[in-house]
């Protein structure tokens, strides 16, 4: 059976078969494109043969699975008989509409790695699929080496700068607040590296949109261009660089504690963050699945 792998077409990283194959988004012992590489071997077991859009146009294949792909799909026309299967992988922080059930009608199957809307039927539960293969055995550690390694890590390539709806489930403000409060008072015991901030995040800031309306594009844009340079002068005054993918366990591996915040607060989003901790035998300081014991059991957390 041929099949649809339906992925965002706005660059070359996933077309062409790129999202089972790719090795460049690899951060540190993260491989983002496992899950999608497992899934497509998976299908291939099955006697299914799963492309990407370019490679299986939808029009000639029986089944289409879309990540992250909701809009397209409202006014498409599917062929007589196609099956029609959405995977929700990223959290609302950076998809909301992906996550709106409305959105979801269309769809045969929705796959979610949030348990407490699966029913069985319409939307299915799966994990978040993580390599735990990749990881290297853990090193046990003594009590008096870990006396001596630094008080606490934070390595975060996503921070959010302005506080968030009370709604919301992003812990990305919560990420920011915890490294401004020990980089202010810290900063000695404390270590943060990252790959660097978006600078769009930097420019962002509560009263943009109103000032946008009322002032001329040049006066808004000096404006967010100073508060950019300010909040970007703290942050980066802070950070210690990108850690080498190879290197990530090995540098956890050198303090005591790791703040360990998922991106969002939501039921079954446990990313690698909390094993990079276990495996480099530190102790994860964790935010993001309300019932981690779930998944992992307590006694190793």
């Amino acid at each position: 059976m041929k099949a649809t792998f339906y992925v965002a077409d706005d660059g070359p990283d996933y077309l062409n078969n790129h999202i089972f194959t790719a090795t460049h988004f690899s951060n540190g012992l993260k491989n983002y494109l496992f899950m999608f590489a497992d899934l497509r071997r998976q299908l291939a077991a099955a006697g299914i043969d799963l492309a990407t859009q370019d490679l299986h146009p939808m029009a000639d294949s029986e089944l289409v699975i879309a990540i992250d792909q909701v809009q397209f799909f409202q006014t498409y026309e599917r062929r007589p008989g196609q099956r029609l299967y959405l995977i929700i992988n990223e959290p609302a922080t950076y998809f909301p509409e992906v996550w709106k059930r409305e959105n979801h009608a269309v769809f045969d199957r929705v796959f979610t790695y949030d348990y407490t809307l699966a029913d069985g039927e319409n939307y299915i539960h799966h994990y978040f699929a993580l390599d735990l293969a990749d990881y290297p055995a853990p090193v046990p550690v003594t009590e008096d080496d870990f006396a001596r390694r630094k008080l606490l890590v934070l390595m975060a390539g996503m921070l959010e700068l302005n506080k968030p709806r009370a709604d919301s489930v992003s812990l990305l403000y919560a990420r920011y607040l915890t490294l401004a409060w020990f980089g202010r008072h810290w900063p000695g015991r404390f270590d943060f590296f990252s790959r660097g901030i978006e600078d769009k995040i930097y420019r962002s800031f509560r009263g943009l949109g109103v000032l946008q309306r009322v002032l001329p594009a040049a006066v808004t844009s000096r404006v967010a261009d100073a508060v950019a340079r300010r909040r970007r002068r703290f942050v980066e005054s802070l950070n210690r660089g990108p850690v080498p993918a190879d290197a990530k366990l090995r540098t956890i591996g050198q303090y005591r504690f790791a703040v360990c915040y998922e991106n969002s607060r939501l039921p079954g989003y446990v990313s690698e963050k909390v094993f990079d901790c276990l495996f480099a035998s530190c102790v994860p300081v964790y935010l993001g699945e309300p019932d981690l014991s779930r998944f992992i059991p307590a006694a190793a957390t």
